[in-house]
């Protein structure tokens, strides 16, 4: 019943909508590999470094996804990730029961891991290196005692290393569990520990060369030691170090191991040498990069659960088997419990029980709708966050300017996507050096780069759902602008994010006349006023001030309509009788606009134009309830 919560409870935390844009690119790339026979070798997907060498190992994980999704789409990938988180926790369960733990303490611990890990519980190839963790930890004392079947640990990391690079954990491990036999060998004085020492100082060499049987060969060490640095240079947030306000959980679990430690410590249960060191390793890689925060979790229960149920076992208070088996049953049925929850919190809120689709909401598909039907796809700047999936939405014909494949690209180019301050000039100059012709910037409210588009240059184009579009203000673009160009730019700080700061005059490049730059304005303040219309009500009464002809016909109505409507809210009756004759001079069967009118004729005491009024209506929308009671109110008027 442990076990069976345990797996209920990790498996309720991987079936959940798909949200990890990474994996975008692993797709592209399987693909890749299953059409051409052969891993890349080269920046296939960007435009800005295409020949750029480039060899990820976890090319295999890479052609298991594409695989997956050929077959069963999104969901497929997600199933496929849940096996192996699945499979990675009960391998973790049976180790734990082999090292005496008891099954309840053991299901408890490894659920309060997998929530720590939730973050990092995606589908991505790191998945595959924490049941790699488990393996080697399995084998462990075999090697320890010098058992043939020690020496799996080679292939199994040789294949862990084609399926991540994070496949270094694993001679890792083996190293510190090294040290710790060594440590305990000198204070038992033990000449078993020598052996051994020699043990894993042969397994992790030869580890470590197993590692260079993947595609990329020598290179896999150049591609880890990109990482290692690679947050001072471009900060990107899963390789920053730990931080309490935003990995509490973890920070919290880190504390409860170091309180288990305390406890045992006091009690004197003491644990070895060999199992603890390997934790601390990782906690110091974990402080380090965030992102080896789970591996961290994972290993740590597997220390902690044997030690925990040492402790209990010292207790005065003892549980009798059939207490026992309840308190099993029990603990097994909360953990199913809390898998079903969120499930049925998702039903009340009117989704499905079990959603493992595409999550879309966070993607700039409305933007992506824009450039694509307006041909701004070539040579168009992206962000770092969605290179992924437009290099899956858009390889082979189009290519992107940066994607998260970090070593893909060189140190100096992570250098300038890494600053944090730059003048649209510079970031004009950078952009003209790659051939940018558009820009599809999304998180526009935390982005700080929204801001660097000079106005003078670029020409803002799309404004929806967190994401902007920019086009440079080149000939080819003229007609595009002049028909979709918004009048505004943006400032960034680091306490507010971006603002939206609206341009009383088109910039000198801009082809947009200066009466529909107000009428536009006038747009523009409707959306930031959020209901308080003076602003868009100033620039729209001096746009329709413009010349005759200086409006397009259907904006110069429309914009007629909706000042007449304000000044007769208002009471200014007269005032918008003459806007409402305006609207229907271009847009005469326009029965929105007639109604207003009629109603703004009654409140000018005209009941003979008002009934006429009506009447019109009444013949425009014949049939409808609004006919009806326009034929009804002309009557009324006439007795």
């Amino acid at each position: 019943m442990a076990l069976l919560g345990l797996v209920l409870f990790v498996v309720g935390l991987c079936l959940v909508p798909l949200q990890e844009t990474d994996l975008f690119f692993r797709l592209a790339n399987g693909e890749e590999i299953l059409r051409t026979g052969r891993v890349p070798g080269r920046n296939l997907f960007s435009f800005t470094f295409p020949d750029q060498p480039y060899l990820d190992s976890a090319w295999l994980f890479d052609l298991a996804a594409a695989g997956l999704y050929r077959v069963g789409g999104f969901p497929a990938v997600v199933v496929g990730k849940t096996a192996i988180v699945g499979a990675t926790f009960v391998a973790a369960y049976l180790l734990l029961r082999r090292r005496g733990s008891g099954r309840v303490i053991a299901a408890l611990v490894l659920a309060a891991a997998a929530l720590c890990m939730r973050e990092r519980l995606v589908e991505r190839p790191h998945v595959l290196s924490l049941l790699g963790e488990v393996a080697v930890l399995a084998l462990l004392p075999a090697l320890q005692d010098g058992r043939r079947g020690a020496w799996l640990l080679v292939p199994i990391v040789g294949l862990w290393a084609n399926l991540h690079a994070g496949a270094f954990v694993g001679p890792l491990l083996i190293a510190l569990a090294g040290l710790g036999v060594v440590l305990e060998g000198i204070v038992t004085r033990s000449l078993a520990s020598a052996r051994a020492l020699c043990n894993h100082a042969l397994a992790a060499v030869l580890c470590v060369a197993a590692m260079m049987a993947t595609p990329a060969g020598p290179g896999i060490f150049r591609y880890l030691a990109f990482h290692s640095d690679i947050f001072a240079v471009h900060p990107v947030d899963e390789f920053r170090p730990l931080a309490w306000h935003s990995d509490a959980p973890l920070v919290i679990y880190a504390a409860a191991l170091a309180l288990v430690l305390g406890l045992c410590a006091v009690l004197r249960v003491r644990p070895r040498l060999r199992d603890l060191l390997p934790v601390l390793g990782l906690a110091v890689l974990a402080g380090r990069h965030v992102r080896f925060g789970a591996d961290f979790a994972l290993v740590a229960a597997i220390l902690a659960a044997p030690l925990l149920t040492a402790v209990c076992a010292g207790w005065p208070l003892r549980l009798a088997p059939a207490q026992g088996a309840q308190f099993e049953r029990a603990a097994g049925a909360l953990l199913a419990l809390l898998a079903l929850v969120p499930r049925v919190a998702d039903v009340e809120r009117h989704s499905r029980f079990l959603d493992i689709e595409l999550d879309r909401t966070n993607l700039p598909l409305a933007a992506l709708g824009f450039v694509d039907q307006h041909g701004l796809r070539e040579r168009m700047y992206n962000d770092f966050e969605t290179g992924a999936f437009l290099i899956w939405q858009g390889y082979p014909r189009y290519r992107v300017f940066v994607d998260p494949r970090l070593p893909a690209y060189p140190r100096e180019f992570h250098q300038l996507l890494g600053r944090s301050e730059m003048t649209g000039d510079e970031w004009t100059r950078a952009m003209d050096h790659f051939g940018v012709t558009s820009a599809l910037l999304d998180y526009a409210g935390i982005n700080r780069r929204v801001a660097w588009w000079d106005p003078a240059d670029w020409a803002l184009v799309f404004r929806g759902q967190d994401t902007r579009v920019f086009v440079r203000r080149l000939s080819s673009r003229r007609d595009l602008i002049a028909l979709y160009e918004i009048p505004a730019t943006f400032t960034f700080t680091a306490e507010e994010g971006n603002a939206t700061i609206p341009l009383d005059t088109p910039p000198a490049g801009s082809p947009v006349s200066l009466c529909e730059w107000q009428l536009r304005l006038g747009d523009l303040f409707f959306d930031l006023d959020h209901g308080h219309d003076q602003r868009a009500v100033a620039a729209t009464r001096e746009a329709l001030a413009g010349p005759p002809g200086c409006l397009a016909p259907e904006r110069e109505a429309a914009a007629c309509a909706w000042l007449g409507a304000i000044d007769r809210a208002a009471g200014q009756n007269a005032q918008a009788l003459a806007l409402f004759d305006r609207s229907l001079a271009i847009a005469p069967d326009d029965t929105a606009v007639l109604t207003s009118r009629a109603l703004a004729l009654e409140a000018l005491a005209r009941p003979g134009e008002a009934a006429q009024a009506w009447s019109r209506i009444a013949a425009l929308a014949a049939g409808s309830p609004l006919g009806d009671r326009a034929r009804a109110r002309a009557r009324a008027l006439t007795r």
